[in-house]
């Protein structure tokens, strides 16, 4: 099993929830994990979804359809995402 994780950032109050959610569903990627965090002192907002077997050229779309906004994307493995933490 291969999961990827996406991590979505965004100033306070620009972080679209529901669009990253919607992007996800058009994609029919299968998500294992998920988890929101507010950063108030260093002023962003972000979300982080683990992928199963997504394949490489999907993901390059969602990141890029995620980024063509106000947000900012991150991909990872989700080991070494979670060692991080």
């Amino acid at each position: 099993m291969n999961v990827k994780r996406l991590t979505i950032y965004a100033s306070p109050g620009s972080l679209r929830v529901i669009a990253v959610w919607k992007s996800l569903i058009e994609h029919h990627v299968q998500v294992c994990g998920w988890s929101a965090h507010v950063n108030c002192a260093g002023g962003r907002e972000s979300l982080s979804v683990d992928l199963v077997d997504c394949p490489p050229d999907r993901l390059a779309v969602i990141s890029a359809a995620l980024s063509a906004g106000t947000m900012t994307v991150l991909m990872t493995d989700a080991e070494s995402a979670s060692q991080r933490a």
